[in-house]
């Protein structure tokens, strides 16, 4: 395969751009790889370098402009200290100084990574974690490779990372066949990504009210006992609603106040099959996802037949005693055990300025007792989650359209 542009055009139009740097040529390899099942799937793919490769023939370098183009998106990038390699990360943090990042041109992109290093456990997960962080700030749709169907033994074979994909480097830049197939399946999948979410990419998008335009089912998951927990769930619950959401309202035991405050029935994996999308409510003690939380996903996981939370969409919000009590730190470790079970996780990211007022958490609204800003603020931060999340939620349910359809407007393009 060249490194140049591929032609294929998908019935849905989607376009999926590849953008990575090598250093040795595995993650050159694997690029190439995720571009053909995508291009096979039948999407419009750009595969994309960031440097000039001086090891071999190279792709074509990659633009700012080529993100703006693509509905999704597959970073490669070798593991340099457990992090994104510098190359790849000064082209990401270029778009800030562009305008793109400000302009809302980067949100709803649906996000995927790759990455190798040279052992088997160097630093691959915290490097895709790193990677998913930065794409929450930009509002995208971030998922992983998963294993589902007749990939789960190529996935498997690659060591099983639940965040990407991710192989041992190979000095000639080589990769196995069961990676070539976890690449190529990465690929098909992020084209139906692509197609789901092109309605919702700023610049499909026409200058009118967003509207849902279909049946999405949410779940609101949160830990009992406190009020202001509540209330963000409660106004979560409203903006989705008004996007034509229908809401399940249920909690999860762990009252460590003992206040029984009622705040809906006990959630059960019943809930969780139910629902097209689901929302995690969380105090933050520890930095970690709360134990309650982790017990019930883990009682799922066992009691679910299927899929489980495969492909659902997932979003977070939670309270904390100050500004910096481990809140953040919360938000993402429900990500990442989300990311474990192949969800796809929908942060808020800097998509409105709501989100700046309550503070400017691109995690999840966040609201704080000891200082910072109003609980209203925070509650309007959450009536958006909550519309935005409904919006994108109902794309991810609903059959891509056409290139004959006319698109719908995106939440959080400005």
């Amino acid at each position: 395969m060249s490194g140049g542009a591929l032609t294929g055009r998908a019935p849905t139009g989607a376009n999926v751009a590849v953008i990575y740097h090598s250093r040795k040529g595995t993650v050159r390899s694997l690029a190439a790889a995720v571009a053909s099942g995508a291009e096979a799937a039948g999407a419009s793919v750009r595969l994309r370098s960031v440097r000039e490769e001086a090891d071999g023939p190279g792709a074509e370098p990659a633009d700012l402009t080529d993100l703006v183009w693509a509905d999704a998106v597959v970073w490669g990038t070798p593991t340099h200290y457990g992090n994104v390699s510098a190359p790849l990360k000064e082209f990401i943090d270029s778009t800030g100084p562009a305008g793109l990042w400000s302009a809302g041109s980067l949100a709803n992109l649906a996000v995927s990574a790759l990455t190798s290093s040279t052992s088997l456990n160097g630093g691959q997960e915290g490097t895709l974690l790193s990677l998913h962080r930065t794409m929450y700030h930009w509002g995208a749709l971030v998922t992983s490779v998963g294993a589902s169907g007749d990939s789960a033994d190529d996935w498997h074979d690659t060591g099983g990372n639940p965040y990407g994909l991710s192989v041992c480097a190979d000095p000639r830049g080589r990769i196995s066949a069961s990676a070539e197939a976890a690449a190529r399946t990465l690929g098909a999948r992020m084209t139906g990504l692509a197609a789901r979410v092109r309605p919702l990419r700023p610049s499909r998008a026409r200058p009118s009210r967003p509207r849902a335009g279909g049946a999405q089912r949410l779940l609101i998951v949160l830990q009992q006992g406190d009020h202001r927990l509540r209330g963000l769930a409660d106004a979560l619950a409203v903006g989705a609603a008004e996007e034509g959401a229908e809401i399940r309202l249920r909690h999860v035991d762990g009252d460590e106040t003992r206040l029984r405050h009622v705040d809906g029935d006990e959630v059960t994996p019943a809930d969780v099959e139910w629902a097209d999308g689901i929302a995690w409510g969380m105090r933050s003690r520890t930095g970690v996802l709360p134990s309650p939380l982790a017990a019930f996903i883990e009682r799922t996981q066992r009691e679910l037949p299927g899929p489980g939370y495969r492909g659902k969409a997932v979003t977070a919000f939670g309270t904390t005693l100050n500004a910096h009590a481990g809140g953040e730190s919360t938000l993402l470790s429900a990500y990442t055990a989300m990311h474990q079970w192949d969800a796809v996780v929908l942060a808020p990211g800097y998509t409105d300025p709501v989100v700046n007022a309550a503070g400017g958490n691109p995690y999840g609204t966040l609201h704080h007792a000891g200082n910072g800003p109003s609980e209203r603020s925070a509650v309007a931060a959450a009536h958006y989650q909550g519309r935005r999340f409904a919006i994108a939620t109902a794309a991810l349910a609903t059959p891509p359209r056409t290139p004959h359809d006319r698109p719908r407007p995106a939440l959080g393009s400005g």
